[in-house]
């Protein structure tokens, strides 16, 4: 028996197909494979291997799950109703929980993006394990981890801008958090945490565009802006998780940043995660979390 996890998109959607597809397989007591023809497109990069816990998962081949028969048996397979594939292939219904995720007993291919715990809530340590970060590459990024162990409260904020700015149906679809969102987060946490001296640690896409418009209200600030991270995704999310709190963003990024986090902190979510009318109601933040 076999679960084959569908992995596309930037790097928080391939850590939940990865966390979805797991969970599955470890209920299962199958082996877990990682299909990776999405990326044939080039479009984006397939990421999941940064974490040396997950290097050696099987990726999936196509003509593993066909019998080995000739083109004419095959044909007459189908023909006779008989399917030449050894798994069934499941799409996600929609965005909100699927409870049918359960009712899987055989092997199968999933496809989608399982934006929520309670996928893989059952096995959350063996994933935290899985997702066990390598050294940061450089002085710069040491340099920044120790000022946020010696902070305080420090609070990592993420604005996802990118493709949610310049794509104008990624904007209608997804829309951006505001201003007013991140101001009434900050003030939020620091009223919780009593504190006049927090540290924020500032994440982007877009981090030029942080250095001129965020409005930090006067709290000292890093914006994390490091060029040995730009293909390495990985070591931002680190960084997030290593703050005590959190706000974030309508993106799987920051998302995963608070919840690999090491820290018993607070987390500040958007009620809003999609702009989109019909998907208004969806959002994965944890019971845990503040969503204003």
């Amino acid at each position: 028996m076999k679960v084959i996890s569908g992995i596309m998109g930037g790097l928080g959607n391939q850590m939940f197909q990865y966390a979805c597809g797991k969970a599955v397989a470890h209920r299962l007591g199958a082996k877990f494979y990682l299909d990776l023809s999405w990326f044939e497109n080039g479009n984006r990069d397939f990421m999941l291997d940064a974490f040396p816990n997950i290097q050696g998962v099987r990726k999936y081949k196509p003509s593993n799950d066909y019998y080995k028969c000739n083109k004419l048996f095959q044909k007459v397979l189908r023909r006779l109703g008989v399917s030449t594939k050894r798994y069934e292939h499941i799409a996600e219904p929609y965005y909100s929980y699927w409870a049918g995720i359960e009712n899987i007993k055989k092997s199968v291919h999933l496809s989608g993006y399982w934006q929520n715990e309670k996928y893989f809530s059952n096995i959350s340590l063996d994933i935290k394990q899985n997702f066990l970060f390598p050294n940061f590459p450089c002085e710069e990024s040491q340099n920044i981890v120790r000022r946020i162990n010696l902070s305080s409260c420090s609070i990592s904020i993420h604005v996802r801008r990118g493709d949610y700015v310049e794509n104008s149906a990624t904007n209608r679809f997804h829309g951006v958090c505001s201003m007013e969102y991140y101001g009434k987060a900050l003030q939020m946490i620091i009223d919780k945490c009593n504190t006049s001296s927090p540290e924020l640690f500032l994440f982007s896409d877009d981090p030029e565009w942080m250095k001129s418009n965020f409005d930090t209200k006067g709290y000292s600030f890093v914006v994390v802006d490091i060029p040995e991270h730009k293909n390495e995704a990985h070591h931002d999310i680190h960084l997030m998780s290593l703050c005590q709190h959190h706000i974030l963003a309508n993106s799987s990024f920051s998302w995963w940043g608070a919840w690999l986090s090491t820290q018993d902190g607070i987390v500040v979510s958007p009620k809003c995660w999609f702009q989109e009318e019909t998907m208004r109601h969806y959002n994965p933040s944890l019971p845990s979390w503040i969503v204003i």
